[in-house]
């Protein structure tokens, strides 16, 4: 009985991993087609196990029950994995909303302090994070045992937190919230792969009793004695370049890295930030070279080389790329002392049907798809490409010429190689080679990446062939930073100055290739039909056809197959920037208590309305910046500022940074009552600086936003002397296609009546409504002369009490708040439809 009996036994003899990981993949995909019958699969699976005993003697039919087996375990683990839980998982006890919850955890992580960015010169405080398992909950009828994993945020970090310690905690128990946004990161569904369903709270430190102490194993204190080492000896002033050092060697992240990550995205060189095979290669490179030059014979030098490569391993955080790279590098070294030649393609499907059964959700991973896919694109197409490439092999030519049999005088005028050919040509076949890798690794991620992140660089290719050189560089110091604290501690600082150079070098590059025209173009995410078809022709092209025609033909449909494919997300993400059906769109994005709207008018650039929150730190990496992209959007014409509140303006400065936005737009009123607002002071000055002063408007004037897209200011008018912040917001009309939207910043009784009173005719269609939705005296009949067929209101998780009374008084009309319904937007048509649609509420009916 062997796998190695199903048809083309050349192939699958000698590779038996490659049919049980396609089945094992098959299984695990069917989680979407297929009911979770537990029962019945696993009745299926003994079905399937049975025949193949049965049929011992008939290794075909029962190589064939045994992959059907694999199938059925494949979706009966990837099942249980998604939707069973113990009956006393934590996720049972929470909900949507927060809920105050006592709780017995057991620290299953060390602590990490998270230090908050500086927003418009307002300090976050730091917070710490930490991963814990539930012991026990208390509820009504005493402590019950409970069960499964918590994210735990507390608020003011606690000093003597350890791993392995008990601890009791009152806090706020809620499940993890769900991308509230297009093109958001789903925190929810990334957190239901790790079977996390509720994230706890602890707002101050008081609030945390440590029960008792643990101890930790010896994985773990090897991984905290490795960052202690990298740590030691870096001060302030070098931490980011310490925090990238520390996400290049072991893989740890830091919100301090997230400018720094962001600029390696847009780049296309992220691969460089994350553990792959490349560092696992280097370490083991170095400790070989290093044994050899301490005359060590080959075998023992392989040996240290592999132990140093299980140490890395067990002391970076596992992951899908640190696993993969670990297990394909131990299994090569394995049998290279052995005498044995690995078969690559073997040894990965192997570590893939391992990392799979352990947690088959990582298949649809964005990580693991990147992992292994580009490894396998390398392995296979690597050396087709290869020989498509020009290059001249100086073996051969020395053959053919010792072959020639020439006259002396006719060999004299030859020119033969001198000493330094061989060296050359081993360099050019190098150059070869990593040109090759590049660019099948960005054929192979290319469609990939579209389709998760929803964009495309042009440069990767030769950006990540020119950052290489500095990665090793910042590798190799880094690993030599740890072990030369750990034999010379005294001189941690020397080391670290050391290693940081490589490091500063690799940020100045990366800062130097994101200047680069076109360095990330956003493109909608393609179907995943799309990226399939696409890799498929992709390998068409390398393969090896028998017959020139037939290999010309084959190679030129293939290439131009591709082609159409990487074209048409792009040619539809054209399309939704120039709008060719006429459609409209305004979204209501949210962020939490603050507003920001875009509207994208067709066939021009888009325009923001507001752009603020207190409560989301960064609103264009949280939230604008992933919905743009999202969109295929990069360019923003204005800006419009209702008032100088920090919940309406606080992204305002890195909008216009990032986007390079021309046109800010306030009222008259903004910048005198700036001066009580320290915040709105920096913004102005800030722009000031830029040469890009604001530009006041108010009431009675027009603007054209492009292609029938007007805008109508209607309030504050000239010379008004409101004290209040709020009645001062600007109130305007936007119309389009015989509909409009009324934007009405902050206003509250005092303007709304006056504006009722001015004899403006206030209605539209849709009312972005007053002060996030609260209810004043004059609310109700202002919203009744507005008349609107909805209302929209942007506005955090904990409604205000005038919130909820504006509820109540509106429950005759349409409101959507972004809090429930998270970003709403806004279709106008061409031909003058309207609708209003909130984007949880769509998701849910996806």
């Amino acid at each position: 009985m062997s796998l190695g009996a199903l048809p083309e036994p050349a192939f699958s003899s000698r590779r038996p991993a490659v049919p049980v990981v396609l089945a094992l993949i098959g299984g695990i995909l069917c989680i979407h087609f297929l009911p979770a019958w537990p029962v019945v699969w696993l009745i299926m699976l003994a079905v399937f196990i049975g025949t193949a005993f049965a049929l011992w003697k008939r290794p075909f039919f029962c190589s064939a029950a045994l992959l059907g087996a694999i199938f059925v375990a494949g979706l009966l683990v990837v099942q249980v994995e998604a939707f069973y839980y113990p009956k006393n998982d934590i996720g049972l006890f929470a909900t949507d909303d927060p809920r105050l919850a006592q709780l017995e955890l057991h620290l299953d992580d060390p602590p990490r302090d998270i230090i908050g960015t500086f927003d418009q010169g307002r300090p976050f405080p730091p917070k710490q994070v930490v991963l814990a398992s539930v012991r026990r909950v208390k509820t009504w009828n005493g402590w019950v045992d409970g069960a499964g994993q918590v994210l735990v945020q507390i608020g003011q970090p606690h000093p003597r937190l350890a791993q392995g310690q008990v601890i009791r905690v009152i806090a706020k128990l809620q499940r993890p919230a769900p991308a509230m946004n297009p093109g958001q990161f789903d925190w929810a569904a990334y957190y239901r792969e790790q079977r996390i369903l509720a994230s706890v709270q602890v707002m101050q430190a008081n609030n945390i009793a440590i029960l008792s102490e643990g101890s930790i194993g010896p994985f773990t204190w090897l991984r905290q004695q490795a960052r202690r080492l990298l740590a030691r000896g870096f001060d302030l002033n070098d931490s980011l370049d310490h925090a990238l050092l520390r996400a290049l060697v072991l893989g740890d992240n830091d919100p301090e890295l997230r400018d720094v990550q962001e600029q390696f995205r847009r780049t296309g060189t992220s691969h460089h930030l994350s553990i792959s095979g490349m560092h696992v290669a280097i370490v083991g490179m170095v400790v070989f070279l290093l044994c050899r030059l301490l005359r060590f014979n080959p075998r023992t030098s392989c040996w240290i080389g592999l132990v140093c490569v299980l140490l890395y391993g067990i002391v970076a955080l596992p992951s899908a790329p640190v696993v993969r790279s670990v297990t394909l590098c131990t299994c090569f070294a394995v049998g290279i002392l052995l005498r044995r030649s690995p078969d690559l393609i073997q040894l990965l499907c192997l570590s893939a049907v391992g990392m799979l059964v352990y947690h088959p959700l990582d298949l649809f991973n964005a990580g693991f798809q990147l992992s292994f896919g580009v490894v396998l694109g390398l392995t296979l197409l690597t050396p087709p490409l290869l020989q498509m490439l020009p290059g001249r092999d100086l073996d051969e030519e020395i053959a053919n010429m010792a072959k020639l049999h020439m006259p002396v005088d006719q060999t004299a005028l030859t020119p033969w190689p001198g000493p330094y050919s061989h060296m050359q040509w081993k360099m050019r076949q190098r150059i070869r080679l990593i040109a090759a890798g590049s660019i099948i690794a960005w054929l192979v991620s290319m469609p990939l990446i579209a389709f998760h992140f929803e964009q495309l660089n042009p440069w990767a290719v030769p950006a990540g062939i020119l950052l290489a050189p500095f990665v090793m560089a910042a590798l190799i110091g880094g690993f030599a930073k740890i072990v030369l604290t750990l034999l010379w501690p005294g001189q941690s600082m020397i080391w670290a100055k050391a290693a940081a150079i490589p490091v500063a070098w690799m940020r100045h590059t990366v800062n130097w290739l994101g200047t680069f025209p076109g360095s990330e173009i956003p493109m909608p995410a393609p179907p995943v039909w799309m990226v399939l078809l696409f890799l498929a022709l992709l390998v068409l092209i390398w393969a090896p056809w028998r017959g020139r025609v037939l290999a010309w033909l084959a190679r030129t449909t293939s290439f131009a197959g591709c082609m159409a494919l990487a074209i048409m997300p792009m040619r539809q993400g054209l399309a939704s920037l120039h709008a060719q059906e006429g459609e409209m769109k305004l979204t209501l994005l949210a962020v939490g208590a603050g507003q920001c709207a875009v509207l994208e008018p067709p066939g021009a650039p888009a325009v923001i309305f507001d752009a603020g929150s207190s409560s989301i730190s960064d609103v264009v990496f949280k939230a604008l910046g992933p919905f743009l992209r999202h969109e295929g959007r990069r360019d923003i014409k204005s800006i419009f500022i209702s008032h100088p509140d920090y919940d309406h303006f606080s992204a305002v400065d890195e909008i216009v940074k990032a986007y390079d936005v021309n046109a800010i737009f306030i009222s008259p009123e903004f910048r005198p009552q700036s001066i009580e607002s320290p915040a709105a002071e920096i913004l102005l000055r800030e722009l000031d600086g830029m040469e890009r002063p604001p530009r006041q408007i108010e009431k009675g004037q027009n603007i054209d936003l492009g292609n029938g897209v007007a805008l109508e200011v209607f309030w504050p008018p000239p010379g008004l002397n409101f004290p209040d912040h709020n009645d001062c917001s600007l109130v305007m009309r936007l119309t389009y296609a015989g509909h409009s939207v009324l934007f009405t910043g902050d206003i509250q009784a005092t303007a709304e009546r006056a504006l009722m009173q001015s004899g403006q005719n206030l209605h539209a269609d849709v009312l972005v409504a007053p002060h996030h939705g609260s209810n004043e005296p004059t609310t109700a009949a202002f919203v009744a002369a507005v008349n609107p067929s909805a209302i929209i209101c942007s506005d955090d998780r904990s409604p205000s009490s005038k919130q909820l009374q504006f509820d109540r008084v509106m429950r005759d009309y349409r409101v959507l708040r972004t809090r429930k319904s998270g970003a709403i937007t806004v279709r106008i048509g061409k031909e003058g439809d309207l609708k209003v649609e909130p984007f949880l509420h769509k998701q849910a009916n996806n």
